[in-house]
């Protein structure tokens, strides 16, 4: 099997010596053609100062529009997992939780900030993003409170959607494969007149069948055979079908010639997603409907050498889960603000200044199994961030020398409101936060360069984990009223070689974080006077952790040798980390304490993509990738079932996973397209958490039109 696809990839490959080569256009003449291929000169709207790829020290990714295309993902979260240096654990109920450089995932998404435009994305979950209408992802590792406030810790991952200006133009498609997968998607953009142009998009998609987990391991390493259930190897996954809708719409006036207005619409609406609880169903056959509605507008100006923007934003996502043992959970979360920035360039210095303010409201409601209403997870709350910031980028030593700095400073409010079932009266904190960063990056000799930053960021806790006092159906929970803000300080340095002439990409970097002061939930009383004689949670600031660890990406694209004729790209993007230790000071039996280090939850040793990748510029393309997951430590939550069988150990060594994925597509009469893709190629068993196996090979063919 591995050989036989090895084999056609390469014989596809060859199909661009039977294009005529007057057919062929000249690559490096065609911006549009090569124009994804130099993403050194694509300029970084997450960066504040929209400066160029190539002059931020800051280690960045972008994928492109033709990679978004070329990869077999239904949402963001695969997207992100195949095709950048980032770990996703995803789950079979449209649920996705990102992690880069050592952060742990959780679905709070607690250590990225998640953008689209620029603006709060309006969700955690990064798999309920539409992806119908994406033109590109940046990614920026490292720490970017000093630009974003809260939660920029790990790094910020920002989505850029279509701005149709010229004549009206769209595509539709259609796919169909293994578990009665069926995708439909239209998009349309362009200019209704002179002062008016649009984008529209809706996307639909829907599995019919519960999916069956893989039947084998690439590596067949043992302690696979021990973790994984033997007896699910080729099974279904059952109780894992789902249906869902994206729809998005962007309406811009154009005022004049230095005015412009855009308003943006987006709708995620996703009913009676079918909630397995795992392999062995331990929390039964349940269900959820999940709902997003987001509005934002972008005032766009400029007034002699000044880029002013005005961007209000409002996000509302509700979540009900439909439990037959507890009964139906309700959570609710919105989000909204502003964003008001300027920005303007000085010669070789940009500059941007501004404040935001942003709201995140969260409440929840629950029911029991007969309908009736009974005491929430917790009362509801708000955190309000509300920050000022400048951003600085310049040049020096005739352009080789690149310097970027940035600082804010954030006013966070904690409100938590009183509830009668709960008990709780309602009280409020605050805290205020100064970060910043600098990076510099020097060019030694054309194509090489040095690179270094060192930023501090901070994650504000939530209202309830500091003023909090209140008992639901989970026991009591206090807050403690002298947490802290989780904080971070990170340094990275590294040197890249990038020469497009010659097709060469090659970045290594090493990063060293000391994360301080992690938030933990424990059920100690701090004085050790139980409450009423009871344990009760509640939260505490641990002494804290150290990651370090190194990133390399590189790429050779042999379509150099020829002029880019054509592309045909050897490409890796390897993260392994190094150390990613958890420092707790625990109180010993004598009644001293003791600084105790332990391996952090959550976190893979080594992560990496590679593949190849092949486009003859004339209509076909095709690219094979593989990941690379490795081992990471996890509690072992399931133990406590009878379901799960066999393995009670209180800490699990997830197993490492080779995951195989194909594509192929060809282009012709200009507009019409026809393409295959083969997701999970060599039919792995593997799970991202345990317990949720992902999905074994599935075949997918798929038609688009663009008119």
């Amino acid at each position: 099997m591995k050989r036989t696809f090895l084999t056609a990839f390469a014989l596809l490959s060859l199909f661009n010596a039977v294009v005529k080569a007057d057919e062929v256009p000249n690559s490096t003449d065609d911006k549009k053609v090569v124009k994804h291929l130099n993403l050194e000169e694509v300029e970084i709207n997450a960066s504040r100062v929209n400066t160029k790829m190539k002059d931020l020290p800051q280690k960045v990714e972008v994928i492109t529009k033709r990679t978004i295309e070329a990869t077999p993902a239904k949402d963001m979260g695969e997207l992100l997992k195949k095709t950048a240096g980032v770990d996703i654990i995803q789950y079979p109920d449209i649920s996705s939780a990102v992690s880069m450089r050592g952060f742990a995932p959780s679905t709070s998404n607690k250590y990225n900030v998640i953008l689209i435009d620029g603006r709060p994305a309006g969700t955690t979950n990064i798999a309920t993003i539409d992806m119908s209408n994406v033109e590109r992802v940046e990614i920026l590792k490292g720490p970017f409170s000093a630009q974003y406030g809260s939660s920029a810790m790990a790094g910020v991952i920002n989505i850029v959607t279509k701005e149709s200006t010229k004549d009206i133009a769209g595509n539709a498609s259609v796919s169909y494969g293994s578990f009665e997968n069926l995708t439909g998607n239209v998009s349309v953009g362009g200019a209704l007149s002179e002062s008016m142009d649009f984008d529209v998009s809706y996307n639909h998609q829907k599995q019919g069948k519960d999916y069956k987990i893989g039947k084998k391991n690439f590596f067949g390493k043992s302690d696979a055979k021990e973790i994984l259930d033997p007896a699910s190897y080729g099974e279904r996954m059952e109780h894992s079908q789902l249906e869902r809708h994206n729809a998005s719409a962007r309406l811009g006036f154009i005022i004049n010639e230095n005015w412009k207005i855009n308003v943006h619409q987006s709708v995620f609406v996703a009913n009676g997603i079918e909630t397995p609880g795992s392999f062995w169903q331990v929390y039964g056959k349940n269900s959820k409907d999940m709902n997003k509605y987001t509005t934002s507008a972008d005032v766009l100006g400029k007034i002699g050498i000044h880029n002013l923007s005005l961007s209000p934003f409002h996000s509302k996502e509700e979540s009900t889960l439909f439990n037959s043992k507890y009964g139906n959970t309700e959570n609710i979360h919105k989000n909204y603000g502003f964003i008001l920035q300027d920005a303007f360039k000085l010669g070789d210095h940009s500059f941007a200044f501004g404040m935001d303010s942003k709201t995140d409201e969260f409440e929840s409601n629950k029911w029991t199994t007969e309908g009736d209403v009974t005491k929430p997870s917790a009362p509801a709350y708000r955190n309000i961030c509300t920050g000022v910031f400048g951003q600085i980028n310049t040049k020096a030593l005739d352009g080789k020398l690149n310097i970027a700095m940035g600082a804010r400073y954030d006013l966070i409010n904690l409100k938590l409101d009183a509830n009668k079932l709960l008990g709780n009266e309602a009280s409020s904190d605050e805290y205020r936060v100064f970060t910043q960063n600098i990076g510099v990056k020097y060019e030694i000799l054309q194509g090489l360069s040095a690179h270094s930053s060192w930023g501090n960021a901070f994650y504000a806790p939530d209202a309830f984990q500091k003023a909090g006092f209140y008992t639901s159906a989970y026991g009591t929970t206090r807050g403690n009223t002298d947490l802290k803000e989780e904080s971070s300080n990170t340094f990275d340095v590294g040197l890249e070689y990038k020469n497009f002439e010659k097709g060469i990409i090659f970045d290594f970097t090493y990063f060293k974080t000391h994360h301080k002061d992690m938030i933990v939930r424990y059920t100690e009383d701090p004085d050790g006077t139980p409450y009423n004689g009871d344990e009760y949670t509640t939260f505490k600031n641990i002494k804290g952790a150290d990651l370090n660890g190194v990133e390399i990406e590189a790429s050779y694209d042999f379509g150099a040798l020829a002029d880019y004729n054509y592309s045909l790209k050897l490409y890796a993007n390897y993260t392994h980390i190094i150390d990613a230790t958890v420092t707790e000071r625990k109180k010993q039996e004598d009644g001293s304490y003791k600084n105790i280090d332990n391996q952090m939850r959550y976190v893979r040793d080594n992560n990496a993509n590679f593949g190849l990748g092949f486009d003859n510029f004339n209509g076909f393309s095709t690219r094979l990738n593989a990941r690379y997951i490795g081992h990471r430590y996890e509690d072992n939550w399931f133990r406590f079932y009878d379901n799960r069988p066999d393995v009670k150990d209180e800490i699990l060594r997830h197993p490492v996973s080779m995951i195989f994925d194909y594509s192929a597509s060809y282009s012709f009469n200009e507009n019409y397209t026809i393409g295959f893709s083969i997701s999970n190629l060599l039919d792995e068993n593997y799970t991202e958490k345990d317990g949720y196996n992902m999905p074994g090979r599935a075949i997918t063919a798929k038609f688009s039109y663009k008119f």
